[in-house]
């Protein structure tokens, strides 16, 4: 009778593991795109940092013959039961402003957010053969980063693809400056994810303001292959809405005019707005610059030539918007 008993736990055992090493696979390699750019989705134990890799130069991206599905929402199944905790999310509105909305005036720092990166690697696709949208990112961030130094710009990198300062670190500053900290969204989990970096963002330009952020990002629609071209996100009701719209509005038309390619801008509303874009204490947009899930967009973020040209498009854009930020 024991060994039958015992026999049954090992066998109980082994299938609790063997279901969560798989469930640990599937949070870290998966392909979510935005997974930790909207709000209420902050993941809080991946396997622990991810190693950034070269991007190709020149090389055509090689083809996985895997088919890519979409995955099903997973379905309520009734009440809560009497051991989940109560939902202490406090409701997604503006918070009060209690900075300078005008700072960003007499700066002429360019704050640069790689998206993605670290154990969040974004999105991929069958067509970018293993390389994932945090080393596309990076590798643009790296080349608007020069570019705009050679324009006189001065330029700071949000994600150095090395290293990023502990969650505690960025809560007892942000705290110590008077700023609305969300507690549910700071985790000590090797992510350095879009919150955390973007409270980040907003304690350094409480101690030297920035001129504005541009959050740089590859798309991805699995279910329709056939779209292209370039999206740009800016929230239309935090403190600095107005100086986002116009930058936003701005490279919509550069892009529209230097590639000739379908560019959709969208104001968001606060509820709806990427983390990056409504939290910021800066005018901020975030750019989706092209489709992993399109074939030929994706062989243009592998084109060298283009991505020089796509970067300087931005630097143009934002030549642009400080001339006409008031």
């Amino acid at each position: 009778m024991k060994s039958l008993r015992a026999r049954f736990i090992a066998i109980i055992l082994t299938a609790i593991l063997a279901a969560s090493l798989i469930s640990c696979a599937a949070t870290v390699s998966g392909p979510g795109k935005e997974s930790l750019y909207r709000e209420g989705e902050i993941e809080t134990d991946p396997a622990g940092p991810a190693t950034e890799t070269e991007l190709p130069t020149d090389t055509e991206p090689a083809a996985v013959p895997a088919t890519e599905t979409d995955t099903a929402p997973a379905t309520d199944t009734g009440a809560a039961t009497e051991t989940e905790p109560a939902d202490t999310t406090p409701p997604d509105v503006p918070p009060e402003i209690n900075y300078d909305v005008n700072a960003h005036l007499g700066s002429n720092t360019v704050l640069i957010d790689a998206g993605h990166g670290y154990a969040d690697p974004g999105c991929t696709s069958k067509y970018l053969g293993g390389v994932y949208e945090m080393t596309i990112t990076y590798d643009m961030a790296c080349l608007l980063r020069d570019e705009l130094n050679k324009r006189g710009y001065q330029t700071v990198m949000l994600r150095d693809g090395e290293s990023f300062p502990n969650e505690g670190e960025i809560a007892s500053r942000a705290r110590a400056l008077g700023m609305t900290v969300k507690e549910n969204n700071i985790n000590e989990n090797y992510i350095f994810h879009a919150y955390e970096r973007t409270l980040w963002a907003d304690v350094m330009n409480r101690d030297t303001p920035f001129a504005l952020m541009i959050s740089l990002h590859v798309n991805s629609l699995p279910s329709a292959e056939e779209v292209r071209g370039t999206e740009i996100y800016h929230c239309v009701d935090n403190g600095c809405a107005a100086p986002s719209e116009l930058l936003a509005t701005i490279i919509e038309e550069h892009v529209r005019s230097d590639f000739g390619v379908r560019v959709r801008r969208d104001g968001t509303v606060w509820s709806d707005s990427y983390i990056v874009t409504k939290w910021t204490e800066m005018p901020s947009v975030l750019v989706e610059m092209a489709y992993s899930t399109n074939p030929d967009d994706a062989k243009l973020l592998f084109d060298e030539e283009w991505r020089k040209e796509y970067v300087d498009t931005l630097a143009d854009s934002i030549d642009e918007y400080m001339s006409k930020r008031g």
